[in-house]
């Protein structure tokens, strides 16, 4: 059988060419997802600041959710003063460094953060030039930020810390030993007791660094920490990275969140494309079957021969597949660090799991696709194997049939969740019932396209009466082959519309709640943050009736889904109760933001329908800096994605940030509102204000659609494929009809008129397809069913996929016509 196999793959090199690119494209796309979720929960970035500690001690910076995966906080959680006595008295410790932290600007370097000067000596760092810090006037700069500003000893330093101004003087210069790189955070280093003063927490600490004696090795050192001091976290070796970059835990879970988004609709598409290759390869194989068949081959015997041609190609395409996705993942990651979402320190961590997993789920799927394919070949007896080798079946079985049916009625429910249900994940229902709709149509696809070749045959052979006709006569009698054809235009065209029109939605409503909400004149934005004397002086001056402080982080909220417990972040925002009216407007819908003091919150409609809780209920919210915070209801607001969907007392959220500093300060003013004196600080219109929000939902939108490209680019890559290959099983049609009379332009024009019709068949259906979904998603989160469409958006995406129709259809269809016809009617099948 294995020669026989060989021997037919060789007989067949086009059609097994066909089924060779869909799998290793196939295996390439999963092995790349596979290698960023494995990064997400493994990779890094090496320690910089902290090289030069053996161990790291930290706070827990992750929630423990059982049975899923710990998310991050979003904030540093701070450590008491007196863990650092605590670890200095652990056995094996020579010196420890408890270490606090403030952001800095500094004119033409940012980023810049405020350190002790003891706690240069964990990277470590040396002075090159100077003498320590010794006064509260007085700072030790790293190398790198000293040639960046063109500083060095002796010079004094303009420093704003929120936007409050000071003068201090350059008394040194660091630099690490061999003249390493300092590391991504430009430092400014103080007396120990300044920057502890400056942090706002004075009786806490960033994280305690720790360098053991000799002969202690850290792994050790670490196990006594953490068995004599409580609540705490080590790290040691390149964990030390994950607890210096605060955004290393949230980009690994945005890595982990972004693959498995990814991941299930990969596999499906895979899947889909990969079967339906091969259902097309089998397909143009159905008078060999039915001739083996005739000689006495049993169906045992033609599965066999199947399978084993099958795993031949697709192992021989799944293991190049697999190692071009590791190159894929890379491609991938550099344009994250384009985007934004992974800084370009973070490495990628490649094991052998992503790449053997995909081979054995394509090779696997190759398989059983080929079976279901082979399975109608063997079945039926020799003679209706001929006839239907002739001509293809009317019909389809009564199993495909229900099994479609019962895929369009789950796409219509799902897609209608948000009508009947509140919440995220009736919109993360609505979102993917697009798949549904495109399953439904890979199943029924020989009844789509024999309806739609009825339904436009009238104006077709009226528009072109010879090769119209022609061009809806070979639909009609090619159904099953077109469907092939059909479903991954489909795909691409429902799978294009659903991810990036959902987000053209969601940032469309967003822009409009933030220009509606934001009824303030004015708003003060800072470099690197604003400190409380920012807003004090503004309230000052003249003309400034209100001033209205605004922190952001995040929160993460424990709730019942389904009966189940979950964990769901939100954005938040922290603003007070007094005069909030009068610069901002939430839209409220129920209860009284008056009452947002103590240990209080206000949430976005749709956050209260995922929690399931309305005002005067209490909610367990953990705060960014993991602070559990039992908090009451006191009011719900229409304005969620404009602002965030919970709204904290200011100064009980800013208390609980890292910097404890504000992002904006929005200030109702009769008149013009002029800041002089603060660096980094500026003031904009209610305008600029929006536009900045659209900006950074914009940016943030980018990594999904970059993940979006590059399964579309599969998509179109399958595509193509599969129209190149079953428009080249075609040679012999073509000649039969220039041989009864058809000239070659005639030829061509029916080819140009059924690919036009497929495309046709293509973006209606997949826009069909994606309606239902885009009007649940829109409802669930704005309130409208209608949703954001950019008319050039979608129209190239329809464009994009006519090219991809018609280009791959035409070049074959060109180099068939090359052959004279006696000769391609002589060619083998």
């Amino acid at each position: 059988m294995r020669q026989l196999a060989l021997a037919s793959i060789r007989h067949r090199r086009g059609s097994y060419v066909a089924v060779f690119v869909a799998v290793l494209c196939a295996a390439a796309l999963l092995t790349a997802l596979g290698v960023l979720f494995e990064s997400g929960l493994r990779a890094g970035v090496e320690p910089q600041r902290y090289a030069g500690a053996s161990v790291v001690v930290g706070g827990q910076q992750t929630m423990d959710v059982p049975e899923d995966l710990d998310p991050s906080f979003a904030e540093r959680v701070p450590l008491p003063a007196e863990v650092v006595e605590q670890v200095a008295a652990v056995d094996g410790v020579a010196r420890v460094v408890g270490e606090s932290s403030v952001p800095i600007s500094v004119e033409g370097v940012s980023g810049a953060r405020g350190f002790g000067w003891s706690s240069a000596s964990l990277t470590p760092l040396s002075l090159r030039d100077g003498v320590e810090p010794r006064g509260a006037g007085e700072v030790v700069l790293d190398a790198e930020l000293a040639n960046r500003a063109g500083l060095s000893v002796g010079d004094q330093v303009p420093l704003a810390i929120g936007g409050v101004p000071g003068s201090y003087r350059v008394t040194g210069v660091a630099a690490p030993e061999g003249g390493a790189a300092t590391g991504r955070v430009p430092a400014v280093f103080f007396t120990d007791e300044l920057a502890r003063e400056l942090s706002g927490r004075p009786d806490q600490v960033d994280v305690v660094g720790v360098v053991a004696r000799d002969g202690v090795a850290p792994e050790v050192l670490a196990e006594r920490i953490s068995a004599q001091v409580d609540g705490v976290v080590t790290y040691t070796g390149s964990a030390r990275g994950d607890v210096e970059f605060l955004d290393v835990g949230a980009v690994r879970a945005q890595l982990v969140v972004l693959s498995l988004a990814f991941a299930g609709s990969a596999m499906m598409i895979a899947m889909l494309v990969v079967a339906g290759t091969l259902g097309l390869a089998v397909q143009q194989r159905r008078r060999e079957m039915a001739l083996l068949r005739a000689v006495a081959a049993t169906p045992r015997q033609i599965h066999r021969l199947v399978g084993t041609e099958i795993l031949w190609v697709a192992a021989a395409a799944a293991v190049p597949g697999a190692a071009a996705g590791i190159g894929v993942a890379f491609l991938l990651r550099a344009v994250f660090v384009r985007t934004g979402l992974l800084p370009e320190d973070f490495g990628l961590a490649v094991g052998p799991v992503p790449p053997v997993a995909a081979l054995l789920l394509v090779v696997g799927t190759a398989r059983l696709a080929g079976w279901v394919a082979a399975r109608r070949a063997a079945r039926i007896d020799p003679v209706s194997a001929l006839r239907e080798a002739a001509v293809e079946p009317r019909g389809l079985g009564r199993w495909r049939v229900r099994a479609g049916v019962l895929a369009a009625v789950g796409w219509l429910a799902t897609s209608a969740l948000p009508a009947f249900l509140p919440g995220e994940g009736a919109v993360a229902g609505a979102a993917s019932s697009a798949m549904l709709g495109v399953v439904s149509v890979a199943l029924l696809g020989p009844l789509v396209v024999a309806a739609a070749a009825r339904f436009a045959g009238r104006w077709v052979r009226s528009l072109a009466p010879v090769a119209g006709s022609l061009a809806v006569a070979g639909v009609a009698a090619s159904t099953r082959r077109l469907a092939a054809v059909v479903t991954p235009l489909v795909l691409a065209v429902a799978m294009a519309s659903v991810q990036i029109f959902t987000q053209t939605t969601i940032a469309a409503a967003a822009a409009e709640q933030a220009d509606d909400g934001v009824v303030a004149d004015y708003v003060v934005i800072g470099e690197a943050g604003l400190a409380p004397a920012v807003a004090d002086v503004v309230r000052g001056l003249r003309g400034v009736e209100t001033v209205t402080p605004v922190s952001r982080s995040q929160v993460f909220v424990a709730h019942q889904q389904l009966g189940a417990p979950a964990v769901t972040s939100f954005a938040a925002q922290g603003v007070p109760a007094d005069g909030l009216e009068r610069t901002l407007d939430l839209d409220p819908r129920a209860g009284d933001l008056s009452r947002l003091r103590g240990e209080t919150v206000a949430l976005g409609a749709s956050a209260a329908e995922t929690l399931g809780v309305g005002v005067g209920d209490r909610i367990d919210l953990r705060l960014g800096d993991g602070t559990r915070l039992d908090a009451e209801v006191v009011a719900t607001y229409g304005r969620g994605l404009g602002f965030g969907e919970v709204t904290l007392p200011h100064d009980l959220l800013a208390a609980h940030t890292t910097n404890r500093l504000d992002e904006s300060l929005l200030v109702r003013a009769e008149g013009p509102v002029e800041i002089t004196g603060f660096p980094g600080v500026t003031v904009l219109d209610r305008a600029a204000l929006a536009a900045a929000g659209q900006e950074q939902r914009d940016t943030e939108s980018w990594t999904s659609l970059v993940a979006l490209v590059v399964i579309l680019a599969y998509l179109a890559i399958a595509v193509v494929n599969t129209l190149v290959m079953a428009t080249a099983a075609r040679s012999r049609e073509f000649a039969l009809l220039r041989m009864v009379g058809a000239r070659r332009r005639q030829v061509l024009s029916m080819t140009r008129i059924e690919a036009l019709l497929v495309v046709a068949i293509a973006a209606v259906v997949g826009t069909l397809a994606a309606a239902p979904a885009l009007l649940g998603v829109s409802f669930a989160l704005t309130g409208s069913v209608v949703p954001a469409v950019p008319p050039l958006v979608y129209l190239a995406i329809v464009g994009v996929t006519a090219l991809l129709g018609l280009v791959a259809i035409g070049i074959p269809t060109r180099v068939a016509l090359r052959t004279r016809p006696m000769e391609a009617m002589g060619l083998r099948e």
